[in-house]
């Protein structure tokens, strides 16, 4: 069975972003997924990965230690701190020969980089490690945003100017090492609700 592609992929992770808001929605009466714990966001991604056609397997809360060993990505010496090996990744995307393929980070509602960025840093370290033999070949930081209508912009203004922010202020950090590519939703105008979208940034070696 052949790998499923990295657009097949983020296709995957948007659908299961959107479907956590839609459903979230439908079970609370009419709150938006912002409200609700970021898990929620994180096990939808999952199912939704899941149910892509081709060889794989996902796992949630992975140790990162023990995932590394998987991928064949552990070497001698100290390793990256910001790779926070010793906790667990959000998400693990596996080859369906049952190696790691690519580490999935999620957020909801992100605010400022230093609320967020520490994730992208650690995508990155983890692609750094032993770079040739290991099995991990990407990394996604998926995200949830939504906004209210101001006085200046409207909520779809802020949701998209959120995310050209989120992809600017990465490319602008790790360009020089690492392919960036912004995958996004379409963006949901609620009206008087606000507006809400889904994205993720797919992140690998230049190389």
């Amino acid at each position: 069975m052949a790998a499923v592609s990295t657009e097949t992929i983020s296709g995957a992770i948007i659908t299961g972003i959107e479907k956590a808001h839609e459903d979230y929605r439908q079970m609370s009466g009419g709150y938006w997924v912002w409200t609700a714990a970021e898990y929620m966001l994180t096990t939808y991604i999952a199912k939704a990965l899941s149910d892509m056609p081709g060889a794989k397997f996902v796992t949630l809360e992975s140790n990162g230690l023990s995932s590394m060993d998987h991928a064949g990505a552990i070497a001698p010496g100290p390793k990256p701190a910001k790779a926070r090996l010793s906790g667990r990744f959000d998400l693990l995307l596996w080859w369906g020969k049952a190696q790691p393929r690519a580490v999935i980070e999620v957020k909801n509602q992100p605010g400022g980089p230093s609320g967020w960025y520490h994730d992208i840093e650690r995508i990155t370290s983890v692609l750094s490690i032993n770079r040739d033999a290991s099995s991990i070949k990407f990394g996604v930081f998926a995200y949830y945003y939504s906004a209210a209508d101001g006085e200046l912009l409207s909520g779809a203004q802020k949701v998209l100017n959120k995310f050209e922010r989120v992809e600017s202020y990465v490319r602008e950090n790790i360009s020089e090492r690492y392919r960036v590519e912004q995958v996004m939703s379409d963006i949901h105008d609620e009206g008087s609700e606000g507006a809400w979208g889904a994205a993720c940034l797919i992140i690998s070696p230049t190389r």
